[in-house]
C-alpha cells in the first residue's frame, strides 16, 4: 500500500500545486467576500476531497496508466487502499491551506487596524475557533461523502464511463428523493425528527455539543471512507482492464 500511496503522490504532485497556489486564492476571496474566516478552511476541505478524488481518476486513463500500473508489484489491493489514502492526503492538506489563509486574514486585519464589524469578525478568540471547526469538520464529511460515492464508479467503469453517469447518480442520491418527499404530501406535517434536530443545534452552541459534533463528523468521515474502499476493492478486482 505504502508504494502505491507514493505512486499516487508522484502522480498527482504537479497538479496538486496548482491546487494548493489556486485554493488559497480561493480561501483569501472567500473570507473577504463573506468578511469572516469561518468558511476558508471549510471550503478548501470539501473541494480538495471532490477534487482529488476526481482529478486522480482522471490520470488513470491518461496514456494508459492504469493498464501499465498493474505491470508494477502492486496488487489490486494496494491500488485501491493507496487511492484512498491519497484522498484524504489532499484533502486534509486543503484543511491546511485554508487554515493557512484564515491566518493570513486574521493577521492582515489585525496590522491593518480595521476595526468594526470587519475587526471582531477577523479577531481570533474561542467565539471564532468553536464555529471554525465544526463547520469545518462537517463539510470533512460532505466532502468524504461525496468521494465515497465516486471513487467505486471510476475504479468499476473507469474515468470516462463513470463521469458520464455521475450526474444522473448524484441526481438520483440528491434530487429524486427531495423531490419524491415532497410531492408526495409526507412533509406536509412538518419534517420527521426536527425536534432532534434543534436539540442537536442548541447543543453545538456549547463547547461540549461542539467536541461531541466535531468528534461525530469526523468519525462518520472515516466510516463512510472505509465502507467506501471496501467497496472499491471488491468492484475493482472484479474490472477486466
Amino acid at each position: 500500500m505504502k508504494r502505491a500511496y507514493l505512486i499516487e503522490m508522484t502522480v498527482f504532485r504537479d497538479y496538486a500545486r496548482q491546487l494548493v497556489g489556486l485554493g488559497l486564492l480561493v480561501s483569501l476571496c472567500i473570507g473577504l467576500g463573506m468578511q469572516t474566516p469561518l468558511a476558508m478552511p471549510a471550503t478548501l476541505t470539501c473541494m480538495f476531497f471532490m477534487m482529488s478524488a476526481m482529478g486522480l481518476a482522471a490520470y488513470d486513463q491518461l496514456n494508459h496508466w492504469e493498464l501499465f500500473r498493474l505491470t508494477l508489484p502492486l496488487s489490486r489491493r494496494d491500488v485501491v487502499l493507496g487511492r484512498y489514502a491519497a484522498i484524504v492526503t489532499f484533502g486534509l492538506l486543503g484543511m491546511a491551506v485554508g487554515l493557512v489563509g484564515a491566518l493570513i486574514s486574521i493577521g492582515a486585519v489585525s496590522a491593518l487596524g480595521i476595526g468594526g464589524e470587519v475587526g471582531e469578525a477577523f479577531a481570533l478568540d474561542a467565539d471564532l475557533l468553536g464555529p471554525m471547526a465544526f463547520v469545518t469538520s462537517f463539510t470533512l464529511l460532505i466532502g468524504s461523502v461525496v468521494a465515497s460515492v465516486v471513487t467505486p464508479l471510476y475504479f468499476r467503469l473507469g474515468q470516462t464511463r463513470a463521469t458520464q453517469i455521475l450526474p444522473t447518480v448524484i441526481v438520483l442520491l440528491f434530487v429524486v428523493p427531495v423531490v419524491i418527499l415532497g410531492n408526495s404530501g409526507m412533509l406536509d406535517g412538518g419534517i420527521p425528527g426536527m425536534e432532534l434536530v434543534s436539540a442537536a443545534l442548541e447543543a453545538l452552541e456549547t463547547p461540549a455539543g461542539m467536541a461531541c459534533g466535531v468528534t461525530a463528523c469526523v468519525a462518520f468521515s472515516a466510516v463512510v471512507l472505509a465502507i467506501s474502499a471496501a467497496v472499491s476493492l471488491k468492484l475493482y478486482e472484479r474490472r477486466e482492464l
